[in-house]
């Protein structure tokens, strides 16, 4: 009888290696044939059942990671409100992690990459906007609850959080000694600090 095979499984796991070799070797050279090769199949026509080409690969790729940086954020944010939510959500975007290391590596060079490929770009800017949205309503839930002060310009501040956190997956890629995970949690939890009403 022969073998049943759960696509979904091994899709994800194509797409999880194809993350592994951009991380240790960057985008270029993660070609299909080595994608391939360290998922166990004698060539890359295993692959081509999934992704057609590696542009549908590498775009599905990207789209996983921003799908489960946004299934961890639910689970962080669970019933919080307001600057809780607010951090907890941070904590999730910024690279402070092992996982969240990898995935940093990752989507720096499909930032890289998303200069020229539309599609790419296109699914960086929606993420971005929907962090965005989520982030100014946890933001004006804090005025709302008088945790933060009416005078803060939501627009802007959640705008500062989120080029810190974008930045962060450069500064701590670049200099993780003086960007450590705990210095990235302390910058984070400062910036919000900041935000409550004394």
């Amino acid at each position: 009888m022969p073998k049943l095979v759960d696509h979904d499984e091994r899709r994800t796991t194509i797409i999880q290696t194809t993350w592994e070799i951009i991380a240790s070797h960057g985008m270029e050279n993660a070609t299909m044939r080595d994608i391939a090769a360290a998922c166990g199949y004698a060539g890359p026509g295993v692959i081509g059942h999934y992704f057609p080409n590696k542009d549908a690969l590498l775009l599905a790729s990207y789209e996983l990671i921003c799908q489960r940086t946004n299934e961890r954020i639910d689970r962080a944010v669970m019933q919080k409100t307001g600057l809780r939510a607010l951090l907890a959500m941070c904590l999730e975007i910024i690279p402070a992690e092992e996982l969240t290391r990898t995935e940093a590596r990752v989507a720096v060079a499909f930032w890289q990459r998303a200069q020229t490929d539309s599609k790419l770009r296109a699914v960086g800017a929606a993420t971005l906007g929907q962090w965005r949205a989520r982030m100014l309503s946890y933001l004006s839930q804090a005025q709302v609850a008088g945790e933060a002060a009416d005078s803060i310009r939501v627009d802007q501040v959640v705008d500062e959080l989120l080029n810190v956190m974008m930045g962060l997956h450069i500064t701590s890629m670049l200099d993780p000694q003086q960007m450590s995970e705990s210095g990235q949690r302390r910058l984070l939890r400062a910036m919000i600090d900041a935000l409550q009403v004394p």
